[in-house]
């Protein structure tokens, strides 16, 4: 393993471990093995190494949702229950999570959700066009609608934004739901993976 990606794991071990507020720059190199000197080598400091990190996080679990969907034959409806569901179940980084969301953190965790909506939003449009030509669909502007879908997802279930009971997110998945299949004219029905368990 290369040394930029060993300090990047030392630091999400030491979040892990609950060490979001002592995690300084001589925490990373020791939980690494390597001398403090040698992180500088590769980041300036502790603020670019968490960024780093959150942006490798953020694109293996990109990457795991694109993978999923190009090796499914599914049809579109359960293609965005597979995304949705791989999406929920590589967010659950609580630690590093709840680093992000600290004030001094806001640039990074903006960049993070523009970064999920760009690069997710093409294979959710992509989805909806195979739904339309499925003749499960109806959406003129998938590209657009696909973003409009994400943003939504990703602001409303931000569990450092909103502090939601579990009976609070099963309502608004449900009114999600709801809101997608009137949306993309699907079947009543269609998007209920959303607030089933």
């Amino acid at each position: 393993m290369d040394k930029a990606n060993l300090i990047l794991d030392a630091m999400k071990t030491l979040l892990e471990q609950g060490g979001e507020i002592s995690c300084s720059v001589s925490d990373i190199a020791r939980t690494a093995g390597i001398g403090k000197g040698s992180i500088y080598y590769y980041y300036k400091s502790k603020d670019e190494i968490f960024d780093a990190l959150v942006e490798r996080e953020y694109n293996q679990i990109i990457e795991k949702c694109k993978v999923l969907i190009n090796r499914s034959h599914a049809t579109a409806t359960h293609k965005f229950a597979l995304l949705f569901q791989s999406y929920r179940s590589s967010t659950s980084m609580l630690a590093m999570d709840h680093y992000l969301h600290q004030q001094q953190n806001a640039a990074i965790h903006q960049k993070s959700l523009a970064k999920i909506l760009s690069s997710l939003s093409p294979i959710v449009a992509d989805i909806i066009r195979q739904g339309v030509e499925e003749k499960l669909f109806y959406c003129d502007k998938p590209q657009e609608t696909a973003e409009i879908i994400l943003s939504v997802y990703c602001f409303l279930y931000d569990p450092g934004i909103f502090k939601w009971t579990p009976e609070q997110l099963k309502e608004k998945a449900s009114a999600l739901a709801a809101l997608l299949e009137n949306g993309l004219s699907a079947a009543k029905g269609s998007f209920k993976f959303l607030y089933q368990t």
